[in-house]
């Protein structure tokens, strides 16, 4: 009998031994950690093995003197890694931040580019999109929005999801597609069922259940790293996948850094991984926003350590981070204060989402609140209220783009802030319109554009024109003969040019920008209807 009881003290030894070694795994390999119910599972059941082991009050005291011990070690390493002794190593968790003045850097304005809808509104027209087919809105909801790049046109899109889990019992083999939300025009709203003639499945989904799990099919794909910022991407060919961002621990227990991604097909599950220097080309995202924030901040506050009771020196982030895509790459924007003053911006910061390189353009000037409360002031008549701006480039000049929105969550009115000067704002019923006004009140207030700040004029031959239709205004791009610029003329400037035909003659009003191919005409006039 004794002799039966000495084995089972010794297996159960044995599988204590292999608990305690599983802890101090997940105590050194942070990303280890997968939920409450592990944790809690791996603390549990050695005590429980200790007690059948020796005896409960044998080992309460032993565990008491080893969990002592333990707190006693963590919280030394704890005090060791913190921003207290290592802050240099905290403040440099954002890498090298190279400090340029704004600059042409900063791609100058492509109306055709400029996000006019924010994740708000594109929700609820995908959520109208889905509505409109009562079979499948029963059956799944939308997931999360993300704003990527798709052949030059910004697009949010989203993967359906299993509204319930009877309703992935019943589609087990996946939903039926993805939705795709234009960012610049609302009458853009796709519902992709299937790819190059072939039904599309979303398997792999935060509401799938079991295998298909998309957390537990990343961790079961990939055990080396942890996970984080599960992105729904689609490639060139619109074929939907998840950019999973890996990451490994930066400093001690806590600090975190992305070391590349797990790149899953979301219908097959088949996945590899790419480190940050070999990302796909398609791929816009895997630096995780609340990273790059903590990084920011860290930058700024840190700059003489954590003792800096006069706060000389130190700056911080706006209250919110941007997606802005410049030179088709992703950027996190974020403007800069002193820590003190609010309202004033000393610049902002540009993180590439891949990867992770920032750089600070300094600029003196207004932060994104004050600049919306300035472009509501415009409209307050109305009650309209701001988006969150927009970084874009006016002739030189770092403008905030804001659209202004009713108390449904409408688009009503385009409003531009020149960052320098919030004062200096444009608002008007398309951007087009907020753009020739914008123009001219930089014009009329005396500054420095990029180019010239003088109206210049010209008369030729109509040698090529087109018309597109945007936010229900018509914009006309016309070529005049021995002329390489293109002129953009929309029917808020001049109702004559919808009756402009090649080889008419015209006579153009524009202010010049420098380079750039496309013109914006602030004043239009066919010669030849005369």
């Amino acid at each position: 009998m004794n002799a039966k009881r000495g084995s089972v003290k010794g297996y159960l030894k044995g599988l204590f031994f292999i608990y305690v070694v599983i802890a101090l795994l997940e105590l050194l390999n942070s990303h280890l950690i997968l939920d409450v119910s592990l944790n809690a599972f791996i603390i549990v059941i050695p005590f429980v093995l200790f007690s059948i082991i020796y005896g409960l009050t044998h080992s309460m005291k032993k565990l008491g003197l080893v969990g002592l011990a333990a707190a006693i070690i963590y919280a030394g390493l704890s005090l060791y890694f913190s921003p207290i002794i290592s802050y240099k190593d905290h403040r440099n968790l954002i890498g090298t931040v190279d400090e340029v003045e704004f600059s042409k850097e900063i791609d100058h304005i492509d109306l055709k580019q400029l996000p006019t809808i924010d994740k708000e509104l594109a929700a609820k027209l995908a959520d109208k999109k889905l509505g409109e087919i009562p079979s499948l809105g029963s059956q799944v909801t939308i997931g999360e929005l993300n704003l990527q790049s798709l052949d030059g046109e910004l697009y949010y899109v989203a993967p359906l999801e299993h509204s319930s889990l009877i309703k992935w019992i019943t589609n087990s083999k996946g939903t039926s597609g993805y939705i795709k939300v234009s960012a610049t025009n609302e009458n853009d709203v796709q519902l992709v069922t299937e790819l190059n003639g072939e039904a599309l499945k979303i398997k792999y989904l935060d509401s799938a259940y079991i295998l298909s799990d998309l957390h537990r099919a990343a961790y079961l794909r990939d055990m080396k790293a942890g996970h984080t910022d599960f992105t729904f991407e689609l490639d060139d060919e619109g074929k939907p996948y998840w950019v999973i961002t890996r990451y490994d621990n930066a400093i001690g227990f806590k600090e975190k850094k992305a070391i590349g991604a797990l790149i899953m097909d979301a219908q097959t599950g088949d996945s590899e991984i790419y480190d940050i220097d070999n990302m796909p080309s398609w791929v816009d995202r895997i630096q995780p926003e609340n990273y790059i924030l903590n990084y920011v901040d860290k930058w700024g506050e840190l700059v003489h350590g954590v003792f800096n009771f006069g706060d000389k020196d130190k700056l911080k982030s706006t209250d919110d981070m941007n997606v802005i895509f410049n030179k088709n790459e992703c950027f996190y924007y974020t403007g800069i204060t002193s820590v003190g003053n609010d309202e004033g911006l000393v610049g902002f910061m540009l993180t590439n989402t891949k990867t992770g390189k920032t750089t600070m353009y300094k600029t003196a000037g207004a932060t994104e609140s004050a600049a919306m409360k300035s472009a509501e002031g415009k409209v307050q008549q109305y009650g309209y209220r701001a988006t969150l701006p927009y970084l874009i480039n006016i002739q030189g000049e770092a403008t905030y783009f804001t659209t202004l929105k009713d108390s449904n969550g409408l688009v009503k009115q385009y409003a531009m802030v020149d960052v320098k000067n919030y004062n200096t704002v444009a608002v008007a019923d398309t951007v087009q319109g907020a753009l020739n006004k914008y123009l001219d009140v930089l014009a009329s207030s005396n500054v420095s554009l990029d180019g010239s700040n003088k109206t210049e004029a010209i008369e030729g031959e109509v040698e090529r024109i087109g018309v597109v239709i945007k936010d229900g205004v018509s914009i006309y791009d016309i070529k005049l003969k021995n002329q390489e610029k293109v002129f953009t003329v929309s029917t808020d400037s001049s109702r004559e040019v919808a009756l402009s035909k090649v080889g008419d003659r015209v006579s153009i009003k524009y202010m010049s920008v420098k380079d750039s191919k496309y013109i914006i005409v602030d004043n239009f006039e066919n010669l030849s209807l005369k």
